[in-house]
Protein backbone atom coordinates (compact mmCIF):
# COMPACT_ATOMS: atom_id res chain seq x y z
CA UNK A 1 0.00 0.00 0.00
CA UNK A 2 1.21 3.62 -0.37
CA UNK A 3 3.34 4.80 2.15
CA UNK A 4 4.02 8.87 1.38
CA UNK A 5 6.62 9.49 3.43
CA UNK A 6 8.41 7.83 0.92
CA UNK A 7 10.15 9.60 -1.83
CA UNK A 8 10.07 6.79 -4.16
CA UNK A 9 6.55 5.59 -3.50
CA UNK A 10 5.38 9.48 -4.05
CA UNK A 11 6.96 9.94 -7.10
CA UNK A 12 5.74 6.36 -8.67
CA UNK A 13 1.95 7.24 -7.11
CA UNK A 14 2.13 10.57 -9.60
CA UNK A 15 2.30 12.72 -6.06
CA UNK A 16 5.60 14.17 -7.07
CA UNK A 17 6.63 15.60 -10.55
CA UNK A 18 10.18 15.25 -12.29
CA UNK A 19 11.21 19.04 -11.64
CA UNK A 20 9.52 20.63 -8.33
CA UNK A 21 8.85 24.28 -8.31
CA UNK A 22 8.02 26.96 -6.21
CA UNK A 23 5.41 29.36 -7.12
CA UNK A 24 7.91 32.22 -7.13
CA UNK A 25 9.87 29.78 -10.39
CA UNK A 26 6.35 29.79 -11.95
CA UNK A 27 5.85 32.97 -12.11
CA UNK A 28 8.92 33.78 -13.05
CA UNK A 29 8.85 31.42 -16.36
CA UNK A 30 5.77 34.02 -16.90
CA UNK A 31 2.93 30.69 -16.23
CA UNK A 32 1.04 32.98 -14.35
CA UNK A 33 1.31 36.68 -13.07
CA UNK A 34 1.62 37.87 -9.35
CA UNK A 35 -1.89 39.20 -8.91
CA UNK A 36 -3.10 35.63 -9.76
CA UNK A 37 -1.01 33.50 -7.69
CA UNK A 38 -1.20 35.98 -4.49
CA UNK A 39 -5.14 35.83 -4.43
CA UNK A 40 -4.87 31.98 -5.08
CA UNK A 41 -2.65 32.03 -1.73
CA UNK A 42 -4.72 34.07 -0.19
CA UNK A 43 -7.96 31.78 -0.72
CA UNK A 44 -6.24 28.77 0.27
CA UNK A 45 -4.61 29.63 3.32
CA UNK A 46 -8.25 30.20 4.36
CA UNK A 47 -8.97 27.01 3.77
CA UNK A 48 -10.22 26.55 0.07
CA UNK A 49 -10.52 23.83 -1.57
CA UNK A 50 -8.08 23.21 -5.19
CA UNK A 51 -8.71 21.79 -8.38
CA UNK A 52 -5.71 22.06 -10.77
CA UNK A 53 -7.04 21.12 -14.27
CA UNK A 54 -4.92 20.40 -17.58
CA UNK A 55 -5.58 18.81 -21.00
CA UNK A 56 -8.01 16.45 -21.92
CA UNK A 57 -5.14 15.05 -24.49
CA UNK A 58 -3.06 13.59 -22.41
CA UNK A 59 0.56 15.97 -22.94
CA UNK A 60 3.50 14.77 -20.92
CA UNK A 61 4.67 17.65 -18.84
CA UNK A 62 1.58 20.07 -19.09
CA UNK A 63 2.46 20.55 -14.87
CA UNK A 64 -0.78 19.45 -13.21
CA UNK A 65 1.41 17.65 -10.67
CA UNK A 66 4.07 20.62 -10.25
CA UNK A 67 1.80 23.35 -10.09
CA UNK A 68 -0.49 21.30 -7.09
CA UNK A 69 2.50 20.81 -5.36
CA UNK A 70 4.01 24.07 -5.57
CA UNK A 71 0.35 25.91 -4.39
CA UNK A 72 0.21 23.14 -1.02
CA UNK A 73 2.70 25.78 0.03
CA UNK A 74 0.17 28.00 1.09
CA UNK A 75 -2.73 26.02 2.92
CA UNK A 76 -3.28 27.26 6.68
CA UNK A 77 -0.61 26.59 9.01
CA UNK A 78 -1.10 23.87 11.07
CA UNK A 79 -2.58 21.43 7.97
CA UNK A 80 -2.16 17.87 7.98
CA UNK A 81 -2.29 16.49 4.53
CA UNK A 82 -4.22 13.19 4.17
CA UNK A 83 -2.77 11.05 0.63
CA UNK A 84 -5.09 9.44 -1.03
CA UNK A 85 -4.25 5.44 -2.64
CA UNK A 86 -6.45 5.86 -5.68
CA UNK A 87 -9.46 3.23 -6.43
CA UNK A 88 -7.38 1.01 -3.05
CA UNK A 89 -8.79 4.25 -0.97
CA UNK A 90 -10.94 3.10 2.20
CA UNK A 91 -10.92 6.79 3.87
CA UNK A 92 -10.04 4.99 7.27
CA UNK A 93 -8.72 8.30 8.46
CA UNK A 94 -12.03 10.28 8.77
CA UNK A 95 -12.59 7.58 11.42
CA UNK A 96 -9.86 8.56 13.40
CA UNK A 97 -10.55 10.65 16.72
CA UNK A 98 -7.02 12.82 16.29
CA UNK A 99 -7.87 14.00 13.00
CA UNK A 100 -9.87 17.23 13.21
CA UNK A 101 -11.65 17.80 9.62
CA UNK A 102 -11.31 21.49 9.27
CA UNK A 103 -7.47 21.37 9.51
CA UNK A 104 -7.04 18.48 6.99
CA UNK A 105 -6.80 18.61 3.23
CA UNK A 106 -7.38 15.35 1.55
CA UNK A 107 -4.51 15.26 -1.38
CA UNK A 108 -5.34 13.03 -4.50
CA UNK A 109 -3.27 12.60 -7.36
CA UNK A 110 -5.75 13.12 -10.07
CA UNK A 111 -9.68 11.96 -10.09
CA UNK A 112 -9.33 10.00 -13.09
CA UNK A 113 -10.22 6.58 -14.98
CA UNK A 114 -6.81 6.51 -16.73
CA UNK A 115 -5.52 4.46 -13.73
CA UNK A 116 -5.94 2.24 -10.54
CA UNK A 117 -3.68 4.95 -8.54
CA UNK A 118 -6.23 7.46 -9.54
CA UNK A 119 -10.01 7.79 -8.23
CA UNK A 120 -13.19 7.49 -10.05
CA UNK A 121 -16.79 6.84 -9.87
CA UNK A 122 -17.72 5.91 -6.53
CA UNK A 123 -14.75 6.71 -4.96
CA UNK A 124 -14.03 9.61 -6.54
CA UNK A 125 -17.67 10.56 -5.76
CA UNK A 126 -16.94 9.94 -2.29
CA UNK A 127 -13.50 11.88 -1.96
CA UNK A 128 -14.91 14.94 -3.61
CA UNK A 129 -17.75 14.89 -1.12
CA UNK A 130 -15.57 15.47 1.67
CA UNK A 131 -15.82 18.84 2.19
CA UNK A 132 -19.34 18.27 2.98
CA UNK A 133 -18.04 16.82 6.11
CA UNK A 134 -15.45 19.91 6.85
CA UNK A 135 -12.89 18.39 4.97
CA UNK A 136 -10.75 19.99 2.37
CA UNK A 137 -9.25 18.36 -0.73
CA UNK A 138 -6.38 18.97 -3.54
CA UNK A 139 -6.73 17.32 -6.71
CA UNK A 140 -5.73 17.66 -10.10
CA UNK A 141 -8.03 16.44 -13.42
CA UNK A 142 -7.90 15.81 -17.19
CA UNK A 143 -10.29 19.07 -18.59
CA UNK A 144 -9.82 21.63 -21.23
CA UNK A 145 -12.12 24.40 -19.89
CA UNK A 146 -13.75 25.72 -16.47
CA UNK A 147 -16.75 24.01 -18.30
CA UNK A 148 -15.48 20.75 -18.93
CA UNK A 149 -14.50 20.66 -15.30
CA UNK A 150 -18.17 21.30 -14.15
CA UNK A 151 -19.28 18.35 -16.52
CA UNK A 152 -16.84 16.04 -15.02
CA UNK A 153 -18.08 17.11 -11.80
CA UNK A 154 -21.91 17.41 -12.56
CA UNK A 155 -22.67 14.49 -15.54
CA UNK A 156 -19.36 12.12 -14.96
CA UNK A 157 -19.19 11.54 -11.50
CA UNK A 158 -22.86 12.49 -10.88
CA UNK A 159 -21.84 15.07 -7.77
CA UNK A 160 -24.44 16.80 -5.68
CA UNK A 161 -24.46 20.86 -7.12
CA UNK A 162 -23.94 21.45 -3.09
CA UNK A 163 -20.99 19.23 -2.92
CA UNK A 164 -19.40 21.28 -6.04
CA UNK A 165 -20.34 24.35 -4.58
CA UNK A 166 -18.17 23.34 -1.69
CA UNK A 167 -14.51 22.83 -3.90
CA UNK A 168 -13.25 26.15 -4.19
CA UNK A 169 -10.56 27.13 -6.75
CA UNK A 170 -10.47 25.41 -10.36
CA UNK A 171 -7.09 26.54 -12.06
CA UNK A 172 -6.69 25.39 -15.57
CA UNK A 173 -3.59 24.99 -16.99
CA UNK A 174 -1.96 24.22 -20.75
CA UNK A 175 0.79 24.47 -23.29
CA UNK A 176 1.01 27.72 -25.40
CA UNK A 177 2.86 27.91 -28.85
CA UNK A 178 5.25 24.96 -30.47
CA UNK A 179 8.22 25.91 -29.06
CA UNK A 180 10.87 24.18 -27.07
CA UNK A 181 10.70 24.67 -24.13
CA UNK A 182 6.66 23.89 -23.88
CA UNK A 183 5.96 27.44 -22.28
CA UNK A 184 3.04 26.50 -19.85
CA UNK A 185 -0.05 29.26 -18.80
CA UNK A 186 -2.71 29.12 -16.23
CA UNK A 187 -5.55 30.23 -18.84
CA UNK A 188 -8.11 30.29 -16.30
CA UNK A 189 -8.71 30.82 -12.24
CA UNK A 190 -11.88 30.61 -11.04
CA UNK A 191 -13.69 30.28 -7.77
CA UNK A 192 -17.09 28.29 -7.17
CA UNK A 193 -19.68 30.51 -5.86
CA UNK A 194 -20.55 28.59 -2.45
CA UNK A 195 -23.83 30.03 -2.03
CA UNK A 196 -27.19 29.07 -4.12
CA UNK A 197 -29.63 31.75 -4.82
CA UNK A 198 -33.15 30.57 -3.14
CA UNK A 199 -34.84 29.46 -6.62
CA UNK A 200 -31.58 27.95 -8.38
CA UNK A 201 -30.44 25.37 -5.86
CA UNK A 202 -29.34 23.31 -8.33
CA UNK A 203 -27.32 25.81 -10.37
CA UNK A 204 -23.29 25.70 -9.86
CA UNK A 205 -21.73 29.03 -10.66
CA UNK A 206 -17.91 29.06 -11.30
CA UNK A 207 -16.85 32.97 -11.00
CA UNK A 208 -13.84 34.33 -13.03
CA UNK A 209 -10.73 35.35 -10.99
CA UNK A 210 -8.12 35.58 -13.53
CA UNK A 211 -8.37 35.17 -17.29
CA UNK A 212 -4.98 34.62 -19.53
CA UNK A 213 -5.19 37.05 -22.75
CA UNK A 214 -3.41 35.57 -25.67
CA UNK A 215 -2.87 37.98 -27.71
CA UNK A 216 -0.84 40.09 -25.45
CA UNK A 217 -0.23 37.31 -23.62
CA UNK A 218 -1.67 38.88 -20.00
CA UNK A 219 -3.76 38.29 -17.51
CA UNK A 220 -7.07 39.65 -16.78
CA UNK A 221 -8.35 39.90 -13.52
CA UNK A 222 -11.72 39.81 -11.24
CA UNK A 223 -13.23 43.39 -10.25
CA UNK A 224 -13.99 44.98 -7.22
CA UNK A 225 -17.08 43.54 -6.98
CA UNK A 226 -16.13 40.06 -6.88
CA UNK A 227 -13.25 40.91 -4.77
CA UNK A 228 -15.30 41.80 -2.04
CA UNK A 229 -17.78 38.61 -2.17
CA UNK A 230 -14.16 36.37 -1.96
CA UNK A 231 -13.77 38.46 1.45
CA UNK A 232 -17.25 37.60 2.17
CA UNK A 233 -16.80 34.31 1.36
CA UNK A 234 -13.94 33.46 3.40
CA UNK A 235 -14.70 35.61 6.44
CA UNK A 236 -12.67 38.59 5.63
CA UNK A 237 -13.82 42.34 5.81
CA UNK A 238 -13.26 43.81 2.23
CA UNK A 239 -10.15 46.10 4.21
CA UNK A 240 -8.59 43.20 6.10
CA UNK A 241 -9.11 40.98 2.47
CA UNK A 242 -7.47 43.94 0.24
CA UNK A 243 -4.27 44.67 2.68
CA UNK A 244 -3.61 40.76 3.18
CA UNK A 245 -3.69 40.48 -0.91
CA UNK A 246 -1.31 43.47 -1.09
CA UNK A 247 1.22 42.38 1.17
CA UNK A 248 0.96 38.64 -0.65
CA UNK A 249 1.32 39.99 -3.85
CA UNK A 250 4.70 42.10 -3.03
CA UNK A 251 6.43 39.25 -1.74
CA UNK A 252 5.54 36.91 -4.68
CA UNK A 253 6.98 40.32 -7.03
CA UNK A 254 10.10 39.98 -4.43
CA UNK A 255 10.33 36.39 -4.35
CA UNK A 256 9.78 35.88 -8.76
CA UNK A 257 12.83 38.09 -9.37
CA UNK A 258 15.36 36.61 -11.81
CA UNK A 259 14.53 32.97 -11.50
CA UNK A 260 12.75 32.65 -9.00
CA UNK A 261 12.74 31.78 -4.93
CA UNK A 262 13.40 27.54 -4.36
CA UNK A 263 10.94 25.83 -2.30
CA UNK A 264 12.42 26.17 0.83
CA UNK A 265 12.67 29.76 0.25
CA UNK A 266 9.13 30.08 -0.36
CA UNK A 267 8.47 28.05 3.07
CA UNK A 268 10.38 30.28 4.97
CA UNK A 269 8.92 33.95 2.81
CA UNK A 270 5.69 32.37 4.06
CA UNK A 271 6.12 31.26 7.70
CA UNK A 272 7.97 34.94 7.98
CA UNK A 273 4.48 36.99 6.35
CA UNK A 274 2.38 34.59 8.49
CA UNK A 275 4.36 35.87 11.88
CA UNK A 276 4.64 39.11 10.87
CA UNK A 277 0.75 39.32 10.80
CA UNK A 278 -0.01 37.61 13.88
CA UNK A 279 -1.29 40.61 16.65
CA UNK A 280 1.75 41.14 19.08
Amino acid sequence: MFDPRDPYERYYWHYESRRPLSVAQIIALQSVDVETAALVWLLLEHGASLTVAGPTDPQPGVGKTTTLNALLQFLPEGTALAYMSGMYENFAFTQLSDIDPAQTYALCNEVSDHLPIYMWGRVARRYLSLPGRGYHVATSVHADTIDDVMRMYRRDLRLAAEDIRRLGLVVNIGLVGRTYPARRRWFTTHFIKPFAEADQQDKVVPIPLSLWNQFDDTFVHADESIMNDLASWIGMTPQDFNTALKLRTEKLRELAQGSGATLQEMYDAVDELRCHEKPA
